[in-house]
């Protein structure tokens, strides 16, 4: 595929510096880009790289000034990048419609129209799996589990019964949902399984990433609101219910019963103590220990997480500590030696 400069500036509303007629076939990183290929630089701190690439065009705003390429001046370079770039992807090979004959299907489950399930997919008895839904090889769906319309399940997704997915979500390989909730309670020095009796219930547009995991509740319903994304590698606990449009980055726990609101940001290998909630627009820093309820459109870091502008200056104080203590010691040593001096003169008087 290839799309002049000119059509990339009206797909974005964008305004063109150089030549418009320049053809570009595809799109790179600022190091990476060479000659018939776009790339962007979203804030002043790229600019040197942008400088040095071999793009034949860039995004940029209108702080950039010298750039080597020809410029589409845009406010926003990242999401005009993201534009562009959807135009060049290559479209997903999904499985071809149909159900392969190796598949495990219950005659007491439902199809959609236009399916297309894997080798060696395994539905269970009065699950429901929605038109134009793709499931890849080994994914497991449970009894009665609703998978909504044009979901994709990459291959090894565990669906457990009862769960609900929306609609246009994406699960990718290993994701398991719907595995018991960690409950157990102990009774003469032994620990007993609480059995876990609630459901998972995803909204639609969820991204959910590879070996993630989100536990049923103990009763009632965990949730994960519509739009919400979370990376590879994080754990949702039983009864935690996520609001929508969230985004959670890799590593992170999310203990049982927290209550994550809309639009909460939480990064990579934070920690969500149970039984607290994050406010609506609130930002939780990457290895944040978050062990109380955060207040809305608070950024909160560290462990215990406290407000990330104090934060910092809590750790520009720890590296100042070693120097703050040589010169305590030193004072104290002076102190100490003016006392000596003024106890021999005293002696001295006498």
């Amino acid at each position: 595929m290839e799309i002049k400069v000119g059509q990339i500036a009206q797909l974005v509303g964008g305004i063109v510096e150089g030549d418009p007629e320049i053809s570009i076939h595809g799109v790179n990183g600022l190091s990476e880009a060479g000659e018939g290929e776009l790339t962007f630089a979203r804030s002043p701190r790229y600019y040197d790289q942008l400088r040095a690439s071999k793009a034949s065009a860039a995004l940029a705003p209108s702080s950039v000034a010298d750039a080597p390429m020809t410029i589409i001046r845009v406010e926003q370079p990242d999401i005009a990048f993201l534009i562009v770039l959807q135009q060049f992807a290559p479209p997903p090979s999904h499985p071809v419609t149909g159900i392969h004959p190796s598949a495990c299907i219950s005659p007491a489950s439902k199809i959609g129209n236009d399916a297309a399930i894997g080798a060696h997919v395994c539905i269970d008895a009065e699950a429901v799996v929605g038109d134009r839904v793709v499931v890849y090889p080994g994914v497991y769906i449970g009894a009665r589990c609703r998978i909504g319309a044009d979901t994709v399940l990459y291959p090894n997704v565990v669906i457990r019964e009862d769960t609900v997915l929306g609609a246009r979500c994406i699960l990718h390989a290993g994701a398991c949902i719907g595995s018991d909730g960690f409950g157990f309670a102990e009774f003469g020095g032994r620990w007993c399984k609480i059995p876990q009796t609630g459901n998972v219930l995803i909204g639609d547009d969820v991204e959910i990433g590879s070996n993630t995991t989100v536990d049923r509740a103990t009763f009632g319903t965990t949730r994960i609101g519509t739009g919400t994304k979370i990376d590879n590698l994080v754990q949702i606990g039983h009864n935690v219910q996520v609001g929508e449009h969230c985004a959670i980055a890799g590593k992170a726990g999310v203990a049982g019963s927290a209550r994550i609101a809309d639009h909460v940001r939480i990064g990579a290998d934070a920690g969500i103590a149970g039984h607290i909630s994050i406010g609506e627009g609130a930002t939780i820093g990457a290895r944040a220990g978050v062990t109380r309820t955060i207040a809305a459109n608070k950024t909160v870091s560290g462990f215990p997480a406290i407000d990330h502008a104090f934060q910092r200056r809590v750790l520009v104080a720890q590296q100042k500590a070693p120097d703050m203590l040589r010169r305590l010691n030193d004072l104290e040593r002076q102190v100490q030696a003016l006392k000596d001096a003024q106890g021999n003169e005293t002696t001295d008087n006498r």
